[in-house]
């Protein structure tokens, strides 16, 4: 298991910087996780999800500092642990030197018929009966600082591995402010990536 993790980690690491150089990143992303799944002796599985790309703009009507930005998303994750990294760029001149916040939100990226954004809350480990908390324990969040060239990056490490179905990564307006164990608040739902979370299951 120990090989198994030094070999997943290391090739997140790698796919993670493939990521930002090369047009093939997604296939070549699949393909060596395939490869390090099918080769491993222990029974382990990885999930992990990759994006490339526009933002979806989530308020179409109004302008915002994620208007014409761009960003590539990485999620990894080996058993209990996940890691997300997400580098943004092309922002708006008005956010230089300024924090931003993102999470991982239910819900498909994009906007309805009506132009509501479909983008649900967000994606929280709390079970099911429980009152909700809401920390970076339970949820991915994101937050990240833009620096002189109008670029970004943020990474969350979380104790879990987000099941798979319709996810997005959502772009706030405002960082993630904390106000207590069932509230964390980052202002409007601005611009949003989609994140299809995907499974390798190594062999016994």
């Amino acid at each position: 298991m120990v090989r198994f993790r030094k070999t997943v980690i290391a090739a997140a690491v790698a796919l993670s910087a493939l990521a930002l150089t090369t047009t093939t990143a997604a296939y070549a992303h699949d393909l060596a996780l395939k490869r390090v799944a099918s080769k491993t002796s222990t029974a382990s599985s990885v999930s992990w999800a990759h994006y490339r790309g526009e933002l979806a703009d989530l308020s179409p009507k109004t302008d915002d500092v994620y208007d014409g930005a761009r960003a590539t998303a990485v999620m990894m994750g080996l058993n209990h642990e996940s890691t997300f990294r997400v580098t943004i760029r092309g922002l708006k001149e008005e956010a230089v030197h300024k924090k931003y916040g993102a999470h991982l939100h239910t819900g498909p990226c994009g906007l309805d018929a009506e132009g509501n954004a479909t983008v649900g809350g967000h994606y929280n480990t709390t079970p099911t009966g429980l009152p909700p908390v809401v920390n970076d324990k339970t949820e991915v969040w994101l937050n990240f600082h833009v620096n002189s060239d109008r670029n970004a990056r943020a990474t969350a490490i979380v104790p879990f591995v987000p099941d798979g179905g319709e996810r997005s990564i959502t772009f706030h307006e405002k960082a993630t402010v904390h106000h207590g164990p069932g509230v964390g608040t980052a202002g409007l739902k601005l611009a949003c990536l989609p994140l299809d979370v995907k499974k390798v299951v190594g062999s016994e």
